[in-house]
């Protein structure tokens, strides 16, 4: 949302609650029901403490992954996991030692990644509940209205379950690309962190200087290029979606809070009833939200899809043609065929006592 939405929000609530301070003294129309009833109408507090636990998991982790690859060429030399003493058992230690530091990094951030996706994933279906909530209140308006009324209000809940209804649809499809995406990393990374246990447990490195030089450098390679294809540039892509998507959904959120309380204030006061330029014009007041949708739309489509198509979901009176071709994020791909036999050396091959013992 930008400064002008949001002078524009704040502008049409102050506006609304002049038009309510200058009924004070109008005859309030007997709806059974008390002004407590339609005093505050918000969102469920879930929502706005699904929004705080994904965020702290989106920074836990990118604090976990930033600068690995400055700190894998640092701590990851011969000169750090080999001390410098002559004691053999010293040196075998700090050798296993510092091996076991890079698959925990990979453990950790495999589960950094599982905690990312299982709260982001709360929060977009927590948002559509929480959408759905609201709708719920247009329905606890008060009764008795005369009948013009009422056909306003049956337009404006059409109209606006209809936004509901596309509202959701992009949703999942954004929280369908964030946890498919992380969870097929994190998939890659335990099987990475895996490998490498099993290799230093099963696989008996030789000690020798020569050989913990040649697997340093194949680890400090393909750590580098697993962790570069899997996560570099495709986790920015899913902090772009989320981000862009959650400042969209608070934005819509409090725009539907705002109107349907409207809504309440116009009913509540007599000669309100028929002035309430929000019902009036139901498909005119959700414009500007219709809008945000589609604009939130083509971000998906661009980020997710690289652009290659655009749905067609606001063309309404039509039939939606879902022609949208989806490029499937598939880290799985970042591990080579055959790993980690195809990419070692012969060399390197050489300086294990039981190569043969896992494929």
């Amino acid at each position: 949302m930008n400064w002008c939405s949001f002078i524009v929000t704040l502008i049409n609530g102050i506006v609304c609650s002049i038009q309510v301070r200058q009924l004070n003294g109008t005859e309030i129309k007997n709806v059974g029901r008390t002004w407590d009833s339609f005093n505050a109408v918000q969102a469920p507090k879930q929502f706005y403490d699904a929004i705080e636990k994904s965020d702290f998991s989106k920074q836990s982790l990118q604090n976990k992954l930033e600068h690995f690859l400055e700190k894998l060429q640092k701590n990851l030399t011969v000169s750090t996991v080999l001390s410098n003493t002559e004691d053999i058992v010293t040196s075998e230690r700090e050798y296993v030692y510092r091996m076991q530091e890079l698959s925990t990094f990979f453990y950790e951030a495999s589960f950094s990644l599982e905690q990312f996706s299982s709260d982001i994933n709360i929060f977009y279906e927590t948002s559509k509940n929480s959408s759905y909530t609201l709708l719920l209140k247009l329905r606890q308006v008060p009764t008795g209205q005369p009948s013009k009324v009422k056909v306003l209000l049956t337009n404006y809940f059409a109209e606006i379950e209809f936004f509901h209804v596309l509202f959701s649809e992009i949703i999942d499809e954004a929280m369908e690309y964030g946890t498919k995406f992380l969870r097929s990393i994190q998939k890659l990374f335990v099987y990475y962190a895996d490998t490498q246990n099993i290799i230093l447990e099963n696989w008996k490195l030789k000690t020798n200087p020569q050989c913990c030089k040649l697997y340093i450098n194949f680890l400090q390679h393909q750590s580098s290029q697993i962790f570069k294809c899997a996560a570099l540039d495709n986790l920015n892509v899913v902090y772009d979606v989320y981000s862009v998507t959650k400042l969209n959904i608070k934005y819509i959120i409090r725009q539907l809070e705002f109107r349907i309380q409207c809504i309440f204030n116009c009913l509540l006061y007599k000669s309100l009833t028929l002035q309430c330029k929000l019902l009036k014009s139901a498909e005119q007041d959700l414009r500007t939200l219709f809008s945000n949708l589609a604009e939130l739309d083509m971000f998906l489509d661009i980020k997710t899809k690289k652009g290659r198509a655009l749905g067609l979901r606001f063309r309404r009176g039509k039939t939606r043609i879902n022609n949208q071709i989806k490029l499937e994020p598939n880290p799985v791909e970042c591990l080579p065929i055959g790993f980690p036999n195809t990419q070692m050396s012969t060399d390197l091959k050489k300086c294990f006592y039981f190569l043969n013992n896992v494929v």
